[in-house]
């Protein structure tokens, strides 16, 4: 199932992205911020939504947020934040609820190995909300920046090891560090999916065909995965580009 995804979509009303977004996808990754921050949507898309043929899923909020963050204060803040949406998730009939897993800050560069037990707490309390809940968790591996985490297999897998989280694989992500190939070995856990291109320097988000990835091989290796392939763009346009090469590849 090809689903579609985009911050941009956020500055949309529901109605409007609903419309557009029914004439061409299976399925939406509802990017849980800005106008779409999910309590915040809540009733009016359980109004709305069922007069779409579209599954939906969710992205937690990205802006501002770190789960990692050595201030024990912001921290709090930032999971509060994606508790309240997870809890929104269960109750709009979303099954996967994808997560970033924070950022290296200035004092966190001091003491890396307490923003790796940061997370790790994090992401424990998160697995207990989502268990209750019903509603998988998973955990995206992160592009090439010296802010970032979970760049490499090994740094995921550290984070979810004797977690029942699951991991949405970003395989454009994956592109800039060049470690496609290694991040396709930890496939059994994936459960959700971010597509779209680059030219293995930076994060473009570019239709699929339009960078250096190997979207054939990619998807060879991915034999038996079975959940979505989330069509992450700059935009609508995009998105569908995006959407007929992965189809056409697919078929």
């Amino acid at each position: 199932m090809i689903a579609a995804s985009s911050s941009t979509f956020s500055a949309m009303t529901l109605s409007d992205i609903l419309e557009q977004l029914s004439k061409d996808f299976e399925a939406w990754e509802v990017v849980g911020e800005g106008r779409h921050f999910l309590p915040d949507i809540e009733r009016e898309f359980l109004e709305i939504a069922p007069s779409y043929d579209l599954e939906y899923s969710a992205h937690a909020p990205m802006s501002d947020i770190n789960i990692g963050s050595l201030n024990p204060r912001m921290r709090e803040h930032a999971l509060q934040e994606l508790i309240a949406g997870l809890g929104a998730a269960r109750r709009m009939g979303m099954d996967v609820y994808t997560v970033h897993p924070g950022f290296m800050t200035p004092i966190g560069f001091v003491a890396p190995d307490k923003v790796k037990e940061a997370i790790h707490s994090s992401l424990r309390r998160l697995e207990s909300v989502s268990r209750e809940l019903g509603v998988r968790i998973a955990l995206e591996n992160m592009p090439r920046s010296h802010f970032s985490m979970a760049t490499t297999p090994l740094s995921l897998l550290e984070m979810i090891e004797d977690l029942d989280i699951g991991i949405c694989f970003d395989v454009g992500h994956a592109n800039t560090v060049g470690l496609v190939d290694e991040f396709l070995s930890l496939k059994d856990r994936f459960i959700n999916m971010h597509v779209h291109d680059n030219m293995g320097e930076m994060d473009e988000h570019l239709p699929v065909g339009k960078g250096t990835i190997d979207f054939p091989k990619v998807l060879r290796n991915l034999s038996g995965y079975s959940g979505r392939y989330v069509i992450e763009s700059r935009g609508l346009e995009d998105a569908v580009t995006g959407q007929r090469e992965l189809r056409r590849l697919l078929d």
